[in-house]
């Protein structure tokens, strides 16, 4: 039989020592494409090691009071520095004990998805850079839009 217990629950008796996971769903879209907000399911295990970059991690946002999923992009020493896959900046360096739990499968439907580090770290660059090109285009149609509209009016 499954226990509701919420994320904080979770992550106190995975300080204790009990090693459980916890499947959770996901209400936002800062790790799209691989993770679809309101239609997959989560797992997360309690982090027991220091992240790789390209590890997808649960931490808490203390600022905003809730709790994000999203990728180690580098680490250092004791700290990392996370950023979702569909965010425009990272997040910034956070002390390696903030991060609650690491993300081991990913359930859309009847298909599994097992997070690969190196090969999501590689696409996450990729959707990056397609991100800052989309951007950019919008921005510049934007400028188009706002130039004929001016010299229609003017003319």
């Amino acid at each position: 039989m499954r226990q509701r217990i919420s994320i904080p629950q979770w992550h106190a008796m995975a300080q204790t020592g009990c090693m459980i996971s916890m499947r959770i769903p996901i209400h936002g879209n800062s790790m799209y494409p691989l993770v679809r907000m309101d239609r997959d399911l989560v797992t997360i295990v309690p982090l027991q090691e220091m992240p790789v970059a390209g590890d997808i991690v649960l931490f808490a946002d203390r600022i905003n009071d809730r709790y994000v999923l999203h990728r180690v992009w580098s680490v250092e020493e004791d700290r990392v520095l996370t950023w979702g896959d569909n965010c425009e900046k990272p997040d910034g360096w956070m002390p390696r004990n903030t991060i609650l739990g690491k993300a081991i499968l990913i359930e859309r439907g009847k298909r599994s998805i097992t997070p690969d580090p190196k090969k999501g770290l590689r696409l996450a660059r990729i959707w990056h850079r397609a991100g800052k090109a989309y951007r950019w285009c919008r921005l510049q149609g934007s400028r188009l839009k706002r130039l004929v509209k001016q010299r229609a009016s003017n003319g």
